[in-house]
């Protein structure tokens, strides 16, 4: 066989076998995937439903209590917790969550009322659900245990959410990877043949444009103008360099 005709089937080879080894790294970290849990500690079950409607069954696990004093009785290790102030401003009720479970706590706070002092984050009690939901996604993210991150950036490396500057993308495995290993290292252009041997943990290195191809894929998710990046930015020469959002 000409030696040229076996290099190709050579490389064409590593190739299916470099995609078929990511793609069991995919289907082995769903598998491990456990969901989030969210305790809503709120008088009526309105809340509950509203975001039972909003969030995957697979991801998120829900579960509705009516009082603080019944929160505390559960045996249970929540995400996080999302109360509905009580009328006496919810100050205690934080306090004794705070004490109970170690978990961020979302205050949807009535009108008139002052945020109590140990939330992580807050937001009136009439807001969107929408923005509740969204407000979910980035407290989750922010306070996750397997968080990566940079100036006005956390990734959370466990469902492979990135937040940026309140917007909250849902990245794909080794974009996922792709993108830890650049925010690791804010400002500096990371060379092609480095990111690719972090990502893909090879040596074999005639295959770095796949890489290209992860690059652009995030670009087109992440950035304003994927022709214009502001975010991922090319070093010619030398490979790719994180630019956190001002």
């Amino acid at each position: 066989m000409c030696p040229v005709r076996l290099t190709a089937y050579l490389t064409d080879g590593i190739m299916v076998l470099l995609v078929a080894i990511n793609f069991l790294r995919f289907c082995l970290a769903r598998g491990r995937m456990e969901p989030n849990t969210l305790l809503v500690v709120a008088r009526s079950q309105t809340l509950a439903k509203h975001l039972r409607r909003e969030f995957d069954a697979e991801q998120y696990l829900l579960r509705w209590v009516p009082s603080t004093a019944q929160a505390l009785q559960l045996d249970l290790h929540p995400s996080l917790i999302v109360l509905q102030t009580p009328p006496s401003g919810g100050a205690r009720s934080v306090a004794r969550l705070k004490r109970r479970f170690q978990a961020a706590i979302l205050a949807l706070v009535r009108p008139g009322q002052p945020v109590p002092d140990l939330v992580d984050a807050s937001l009136p009690r009439s807001s969107p659900i929408k923005d509740v939901v969204d407000l979910i996604a980035v407290t989750l993210i922010n306070h996750s245990p397997d968080r990566v991150r940079a100036p006005g950036m956390s990734l959370d490396m466990r469902t492979r959410r990135l937040q940026i500057n309140g917007g909250v993308y849902q990245l794909r495995p080794l974009g996922c990877q792709i993108m830890a290993t650049l925010m690791a290292r804010p400002g500096e252009a990371i060379p092609r043949d480095e990111l690719f041997r972090r990502v893909w943990h090879t040596e074999h290195l005639d295959s770095t444009r796949a890489l290209d191809v992860h690059i652009a894929h995030l670009r087109r998710q992440l950035e304003h103008d994927p022709r214009r990046p502001r975010i991922i930015l090319t070093e010619r020469g030398v490979g790719y360099r994180l630019q956190p959002p001002r």
